[in-house]
C-alpha cells in the first residue's frame, strides 16, 4: 500500500509503504478518521496539519496527532491520528449568516463557494477546494444559519434526505473536488443495481451486535418560530411512516428562525409563508433525527464469501441484514466501514444504521441553544 504526505498546499513530502498497522475508518454522516503506527524513521514526515493519501483510496487525511515513544531498553514506536479532508469544513462557520433556498445539494454548493471558495474575506479562501458537477439530489427546503461550523451543518442538513458530502482527492492535479452524493439501493426491491443481502445464511457475516432502542424515541414534532402566545407560528412535522405507530411528540422553540432576515448585501429580506414554514420544517426534521429510534448492526465481513467491498457493496449503500436464528431482517443504510490493516491480515468491520441515541450532552445542548 502506498502512502504519500503532503504539505499544506498539497506538495510531495515523502512516501512510505512499511507499517505495523492501519485504521482507515470511513462515514457516511460526519468525517472518517484514520490512524497509522509506521516505523520510527518516517516519524519526521508526520507533523500534524500535514495531508496524508492512500494511492488505492479516494479521501484525503489531514494528520492532527503525532506521537513517538520510547522505551528504557530502546523500543522506539511512533503513530499519527486524524480525520478525513471533510473535517476542514469545521475551520469556518457562517459568519455572515446564511439565508439559502434549495435542496440539501443546492445549499451545501452554496455555502462551500461562499465560505471556502469566494468568501469576501480573502483570507478565508481555500484555494485547492473546487466544486464537482451538480447532480440533481434531493428536495427543496430552506436553511438558516448563524455561527454553525460549516461542516457540522451540511451534513445535518443532508441527513435528514439521506445525503451526504465528500472531498475527492486528485493526486495528480492537487485538487479537492467537493460533490454531495448519496448511496446506492441494493435491496431487493429494485433492479437497477445488484442486491447485497448480509445474512448468516450466506456466511458474509461474523461477531454480529445488534441493537434496537427505542427509549428516547420522537417521532411527531411542534415547531415554533417568532411570535407570541398565539400569534406563535407554529409547524407540524410528522416524521411517522405509518398512522398507526405510536405518535411521540417534542416541541422545538426555534425562536432564532426569523421570517425577516438581512442577506449577504445587508439587504433586508422577507420569507414568505411557505418559505418560513419550510425552513421551521427543516428544524424539526432536524431534530427528529436526534431522537430516531437506534437500530444498528455492527458486523465483521467475511472477505472471502459472496460479496465483494467496493464492488458489491460499499460506503453508503442501502443493504438488507439478516438473522435468521433470531428473525431479524432489516433494510439500512451502511453508515461507517472500518479498514483494519496489520502485517497480512486485513478485517473490515461495517455499521448498518444509526447508532447516535440521544445522549444527556445532547439534550443539554439542545435546552441551551
Amino acid at each position: 500500500m502506498r502512502i504519500s504526505v503532503l504539505d499544506a498546499s498539497f506538495e510531495l513530502l515523502g512516501e512510505f509503504s512499511i507499517y505495523r498497522s492501519l485504521i482507515w475508518n470511513r462515514r457516511y454522516y460526519e468525517p472518517g478518521v484514520f490512524e497509522i503506527h509506521t516505523a520510527v524513521e518516517y516519524f519526521p514526515l508526520l507533523n500534524s496539519g500535514r495531508y496524508i493519501f492512500r494511492h488505492d483510496r479516494q479521501e484525503l487525511g489531514v494528520i492532527r496527532e503525532v506521537n513517538y515513544t520510547q522505551t528504557s531498553k530502546g523500543a522506539r514506536a511512533a503513530y499519527c491520528k486524524g480525520y478525513f479532508s471533510e473535517a476542514l469544513f469545521n475551520n469556518r462557520v457562517t459568519v455572515p449568516a446564511a439565508n439559502i433556498t434549495g435542496t440539501p445539494e443546492e445549499i451545501s454548493r452554496a455555502l462551500v463557494t461562499t465560505y471556502f471558495i469566494s468568501p469576501s474575506d480573502g483570507d478565508r479562501v481555500f484555494p485547492q477546494i473546487q466544486l464537482g458537477a451538480l447532480s440533481g439530489l434531493g428536495s427543496s427546503t430552506t436553511l438558516q444559519s448563524t455561527g454553525d461550523q460549516i461542516g457540522d451543518k451540511m451534513y445535518e442538513l443532508e441527513r435528514t434526505q439521506e445525503l451526504s458530502h465528500r472531498l475527492v482527492f486528485d493526486f495528480e492535479e492537487n485538487v479537492l473536488t467537493f460533490e454531495v452524493w448519496a448511496g446506492l439501493d441494493r435491496t431487493d426491491d429494485q433492479e437497477v443495481n445488484s442486491p447485497a443481502t448480509f445474512s448468516n445464511a450466506f456466511y458474509n457475516v461474523k461477531n454480529v451486535v445488534y441493537d434496537r432502542d427505542a427509549s428516547n424515541a420522537a417521532n411527531f414534532a411542534y415547531v415554533a418560530g417568532e411570535g407570541e402566545d398565539a400569534d406563535r407560528v407554529i409547524v407540524e412535522v410528522d416524521a411517522r411512516t405509518d398512522a398507526t405507530q405510536e405518535r411521540r411528540e417534542i416541541f422545538v422553540d426555534a425562536r432564532d428562525l426569523q421570517k425577516t432576515y438581512k442577506d449577504s448585501s445587508g439587504t433586508e429580506r422577507t420569507y414568505s409563508d411557505t418559505q418560513y414554514a419550510a425552513l421551521l420544517r427543516q428544524r424539526g426534521l432536524e431534530k427528529l433525527d436526534e431522537y430516531a429510534q437506534v437500530e444498528v448492526v455492527n458486523s465483521d465481513i467475511d472477505a472471502s464469501a459472496n460479496l465483494v467491498y467496493m464492488e458489491d457493496f460499499d460506503l453508503g449503500d442501502l443493504c438488507t441484514y439478516q438473522n435468521q436464528d433470531v428473525g431479524i431482517e432489516t433494510v439500512k443504510r451502511i453508515t461507517e466501514i472500518q479498514e483494519v490493516y496489520e502485517g497480512s491480515k486485513a478485517t473490515l468491520n461495517i455499521t448498518f444504521g444509526n447508532d447516535e441515541s440521544t445522549s444527556l450532552t445532547k439534550i443539554i445542548r439542545r435546552e441551551t441553544t
